[in-house]
């Protein structure tokens, strides 16, 4: 095998075919189909194979396998059955050209990863791609040069994406990790690691734990997320790594000397998954100078950066939204976890606000937050879908593993908004109609764990009203439903957003137009803005005409007219 060296990285340079590609290979495959490998397959397809042999600078073999292997480019894991049975020929006549195989693993033609005893292969995107444009596909190294740890890690980052593209084996992979950990002394991150004394595994295990948390921002690492990354017959000693049979003493001297630690620490029973100490991540990774202060992040709201608005309710929303806020006062929150752990019971609060549109409940949150001191972790459910499978759970997971380190680096308990979350709330799907539902199912799998194991305030705010999936509903401590506001609540929010009504306009808006506090919103707005553009005081007779326009649909009638 060729050894790769970890100051260079693949990049392909193309040329124009003297032939057409795609139909001498196709020509290959038909002759080849049920050929048994036998004699007569190079002579029937003597000219193909030479003129293919020539362009790509092939042995007439690699030729012939390289064809036929593109035949089965869309197969992520080509195996060695399918194509014995494309020739119709026993196995061992392919292991007789292992090293035609090897040859075109070289030059970046195929992929080769293996699976146990049983090799599977696939072909580079690039490769495909090259050969649809009529382009010779050639790699060549080219130097990059790693002055310092962020390029050490980028290019460390760079390699496990080609593992997970598929754009190189296990073999090549663990070559190169390998020397990346070898080759670079002077950096003070391996002069440390190394000076640990761990076993080749361990010393595997910490350097993908810091990868983990250096190019992908994830604090939270499990079996699952390493398992591919350690060869076959390692994963034993993987897996008794996080089953972690002894609690009380942790064997492995990653724990005893304090470098990782369980993320869920105080819940023996979901210990799956550790991440880096802060100590570990100051000592360790003090060249890299991280700033991986979550309150950085966009979607961190401050509490005092929360305009202060006054909300109104109908009567026994008002009592519910009053008695919640009570609850999250900083004090009586700590006193009443206090108390639940004292009983043995869950410390984290999952609230539910749902209703119709514009009633409130988004706002309302920011309003516990405002009067309450608490930050606010905001969470746009359609930044967490990827068209990518598994990519939506790992953005999930991501999501909390953040929320947990805000919790513990914060003072006073943040509140994890959920905002719109429709889609993730909903009843479950049939699996049967797809991979959306899988994932959909995944996810709120995911988030229902979460939930359990909560240490901290989650509130989520849907529209649903009658969809709301059963093993969600249990979840939730509180559940609020907002409703549109009652004619006196609705009067009392046109005279607040616009003060010059009197008591008799403000009854006759409430009265004649049945808006929801988000549609009263819209029209103060057109109403302040048309006062902006036109320099003149809004009449109520202009305000009742932008009410009139403010629905767009009506509801069809039922029955004759």
């Amino acid at each position: 095998m060729k050894n790769t060296n970890t100051n260079e990285m693949s990049q392909k340079t193309l040329k124009k075919a003297k032939i057409n590609l795609l139909e001498t290979i196709e020509n290959i495959i038909e002759l080849a189909e049920n050929s048994k490998l036998g004699k007569e397959i190079f002579t029937k397809a003597k000219v193909d194979l030479q003129a293919l042999s020539e362009e790509l600078n092939l042995t007439t073999n690699q030729a012939l396998l390289f064809a036929v292997m593109i035949n089965f480019c869309s197969d992520p894991r080509i195996r060695f059955r399918s194509l014995t049975k494309f020739f119709d020929c026993r196995e061992i006549k392919l292991f007789r050209m292992q090293s035609d195989f090897e040859a075109l693993k070289e030059r970046k033609l195929i992929c080769i990863r293996n699976s146990k005893d049983d090799p599977c292969y696939s072909i580079p995107n690039e490769v495909v791609v090259s050969l649809k444009n009529n382009e010779v596909y050639e790699s060549m190294e080219c130097e990059v040069e790693i002055c310092n740890l962020s390029d050490w890690f980028e290019r460390l980052s760079e390699v496990f994406e080609d593992f997970e593209d598929d754009d190189i084996d296990f073999d090549t992979f663990k070559d190169i990790t390998r020397d990346l950990i070898n080759d670079y002394p002077r950096f003070d991150f391996l002069k440390k690691i190394k000076k640990l004394k761990l076993d080749d595994v361990e010393m595997k295990l910490l350097v993908f734990i810091c990868h983990y948390f250096v190019n992908k921002d994830d604090d939270n690492v499990t079996f699952s997320d390493l398992k591919d990354y350690i060869s076959s017959h390692n994963q034993r000693r993987l897996k008794d790594f996080f089953k972690a049979k002894n609690f009380a003493s942790e064997q492995s001297p990653l724990f005893e000397k304090n470098i990782v630690e369980w993320v869920n620490e105080n819940d023996v029973g979901h210990r799956k998954s550790v991440k880096l100490t802060d100590s570990a991540k100051e000592d360790l990774l003090a060249e890299l100078k991280l700033n991986r202060d979550p309150k950085q992040n966009r979607d961190f709201i401050l509490n005092k950066n929360i305009v202060e608005k006054s909300l109104f309710y109908n009567e026994k929303e008002e009592k519910q939204v009053s008695e919640l806020q009570k609850l999250l006062l900083p004090n009586n929150f700590k006193n009443v976890l206090k108390r639940l752990k004292e009983k043995g019971m869950q410390q984290g609060f999952s609230c539910l606000f749902y209703g119709s549109p514009g009633t409130g409940k988004t706002e309302s949150v920011f309003q516990l937050a405002k009067q309450t001191k608490r930050d606010i972790f905001f969470v746009d459910i359609s930044n967490t879908k990827s068209c990518w499978f598994g990519e939506s759970e790992k953005k999930i997971k991501e999501v909390f593993n953040k929320y947990r380190t805000l919790v513990e680096n914060s003072k006073t308990t943040p509140i994890l908004l959920f905002n719109e979350a429709d889609a993730v709330f909903g009843k479950r799907k049939n699996v049967s109609s797809g991979n959306v539902a899988q994932t959909e199912n995944a996810i709120q799998n995911i988030i229902l764990q979460e939930m359990e194991n909560l240490n901290g305030i989650l509130i989520a705010t849907t529209n649903l009203t009658d969809n709301l999936d059963s093993a969600f509903e249990r979840r939730f401590v509180y559940k609020i439903k907002f409703e549109k506001p009652i004619i006196t609540a609705k009067q009392k929010i046109w005279q607040n957003k616009l003060p010059w009504l009197n008591d008799d306009e403000g009854l006759r808006l409430a009265t004649t137009f049945d808006f929801s506090g988000g549609e009263i919103d819209n029209i103060v707005r057109k109403t302040t803005i048309n006062e902006i553009i036109f320099g003149e005081n809004p009449q109520f007779s202009d305000l009742e005409k932008l009410c009139s326009e403010e629905k767009i649909t009506q509801r069809p009638s039922i029955g004759f007219r």
